[in-house]
């Protein structure tokens, strides 16, 4: 670590602040680093506990840094943001080095009544579904289950799921996607869950549904996922309407 030399006219909070942040953006403490105790940090700076404490909190507001309850401080990775304002694939967030796609399951599986609800297929139905894992430079972010009528693409199991977008697949079969419904809801961490992406059980997580309908209106695919709540973040983009006569 850098040698800390404190300055005068300036709070030491301010400038322990700014140090640890020149720090993170420099690389000397990576991403998903854990940071040493607030007493063997006080220490290395020759300052309070409680200074050290408004050091750190600064950082954590700046979202540089986050808590893990009786874990400790850690250095905060890239954090995936979604915009909801249109219809875009989760895998299309693992096109760029920090994410990365893992498939966990891929079988035919009969529809329960909520899935045959949102594809407008019977209950019992043939589905396949699409397990995956979602990372974020190594670390697990979102488990997500796509639920797909095994009637309109049989095929699928045949495809090479694990690499290519499952809407390229679709537009492949002549299915182009044309809109999606989404609901979102905080929820807490199920054992199963804790476990994919790597968090306590009854942790915070972001739930969502969603059924991806193609052009023609036909229903082909329902997903639900659970993406971690301290490391992911929600954007939706709103415009004010035109007034009547403008």
């Amino acid at each position: 670590m850098v040698e800390f030399v404190p300055a005068r006219g300036i709070p030491i909070y301010i400038q322990i602040r700014d140090a640890l942040r020149a720090e993170i953006t420099g690389g000397n403490l990576r991403r998903g680093q854990q940071l040493p105790s607030e007493n063997e940090l006080a220490a290395r700076f020759h300052v309070s506990r409680m200074t050290m404490r408004e050091s750190i909190e600064g950082l954590v507001n700046e979202g540089l840094l986050y808590r893990r309850h009786g874990v400790g401080t850690f250095v905060a990775l890239p954090r995936p943001q979604r915009e909801h304002a249109k219809p875009t694939s989760l895998s299309d967030e693992d096109d760029n080095e920090h994410t990365q796609v893992k498939l966990l399951e891929l079988k035919v599986i009969p529809a329960t009544p909520k899935v045959a609800q949102a594809l407008d297929i019977p209950a019992g139905s043939h589905v396949i579904l699409v397990k995956t894992l979602h990372y974020a430079d190594g670390v697990p972010i979102t488990v997500q289950n796509a639920h797909i009528p095994y009637k309109l693409f049989p095929g699928l199991l045949n495809e090479n799921v694990g690499v290519q977008h499952l809407w390229t697949l679709f537009e492949k079969a002549g299915y182009r996607v044309r809109r999606a419904v989404q609901r979102l809801e905080a929820r807490e961490a199920s054992k199963q869950v804790a476990h994919w992406v790597n968090i306590q059980e009854g942790a915070p997580v972001l739930f969502k549904e969603c059924t991806v309908y193609a052009d023609n209106g036909t229903p082909v695919e329902f997903t639900y996922c659970y993406s971690r709540g301290d490391l992911y973040t929600l954007t939706v983009g709103l415009e004010r309407g035109r007034r009547v006569g403008q």
